[in-house]
This record gives structure tokens, C-alpha cells and sequence, in this order.
């Protein structure tokens, strides 16, 4: 699949160009189940790709960017990694920084001290400088309060959280539409 950077309001996607069915999910790198739910919706979009689209919002509950719903430390770091994403959409390679962003998560489990810059440069082709510069951008920052604020507005106080035809499930997507992604047409 194209890395390149499509966007709904601003956030990333794959899948369709006249989608069926649109799932926006708000993650945190941190998040075991925003991981495992991500690579299950990759599988329903890899069954689908004519029909389903996969939409990207950041919603770190890291205290640092999110201190309303988060006001005690917890997740320390996934605000950074989000920054680093947000700079791999800017540079068309979202998607591939996103898989390896849950991959070294994974690999660290779930925790992480420093982020491994270098490691994401050289996997990526990521400018390192600008993965550095990215964590304390202010444009970059405001882009992610702008998802923090769109995810509040929405009453999401968790992750993963998902944004379907209206509608928010947080925690899992229910039973039935997980069922209508199922008897979307097939490629």
C-alpha cells in the first residue's frame, strides 16, 4: 500500500477512496490494545481495501500533552511519539513510522525512557534532526492538542477509542460492525 500522506480533517488514512464504512481510532502508542485493535482493523483493510477506510487521531494519555484527562504521570512518552508521527505524516511516511512506533513499544513492553530516535531515523529514512526538533515543535505540538481537544469533545477518557458513523466506542468495537466490516464487499 501507498505511504502516502491522505487526509481526513488533517489526519492520516489508508483504505478507500469512497469508503463504505470509516474508522477513525484515537490511539496511544502506549497502548497495548490500541496496538492489537490497529492490526486487526490493517487485516479487515487488507480484506477490503475498496470498501473500509483506517482513519489515524492521536490521543496520547501521556499527563504532558493531556493533562485534563490524565492529570497524574502515566504513559510518559507516548506524547513524544505521537510527535514523531505527526512529523512522519508530514514526510508521506506515517503509516510506516506508525508500524514500528507499535513495534518498539511492543519490543519494550508497552514502556518506554528515551525514544529511540536513530533507530526510527534509520528504518524510516526520517531526517534525525527533525525527529529531535519535532518533540518540541510548536506547530507539531498544536496539531496534537488539536486531536487531544477533538477526542475530549468527543468524551473519550480511554484508549483505544473508535469514531464510527457518529458514533464512539471506547475500549472495542462492537460485536456488529465488526460484523458489517465482515460483509463489506471483499477485493
Amino acid at each position: 500500500a501507498s505511504d502516502v500522506y491522505k487526509r481526513q480533517d488533517g489526519h492520516p488514512w489508508i483504505g478507500a477512496e469512497e469508503p463504505l464504512l470509516t474508522i477513525a481510532q484515537f490511539s496511544d502508542y502506549q497502548c497495548f490494545q490500541c496496538s492489537k485493535m490497529y492490526f486487526l482493523l490493517r487485516n479487515f483493510l487488507a480484506a477490503h481495501p475498496e470498501t473500509l477506510r483506517l482513519v489515524h487521531r492521536h490521543y496520547p494519555l501521556d499527563h504532558k500533552v493531556n493533562p485534563v484527562i490524565v492529570p497524574e504521570p502515566f504513559h510518559e512518552g507516548s506524547g513524544d511519539l505521537a510527535k514523531v508521527a505527526i512529523l512522519a505524516a508530514l514526510r508521506d511516511k506515517f503509516w510506516q513510522t506508525n508500524d514500528l512506533l507499535y513495534a518498539i513499544i511492543r519490543r519494550n513492553g508497552d514502556k518506554i525512557k528515551t525514544i529511540p530516535l536513530k533507530e526510527i531515523a534509520d528504518k524510516t529514512g526520517l531526517n534525525i534532526n527533525e525527529l529531535a526538533a519535532a518533540l518540541t515543535h510548536p506547530a507539531i505540538s498544536a496539531r496534537l492538542s488539536r486531536d487531544i481537544r477533538e477526542g475530549m469533545q468527543l468524551k473519550i477518557t480511554g484508549t483505544p477509542a473508535f469514531l464510527i458513523d457518529g458514533k464512539v466506542y471506547q475500549g472495542q468495537i462492537p460485536a456488529e460492525i465488526l460484523q458489517k466490516i465482515n460483509a463489506l464487499p471483499k477485493k
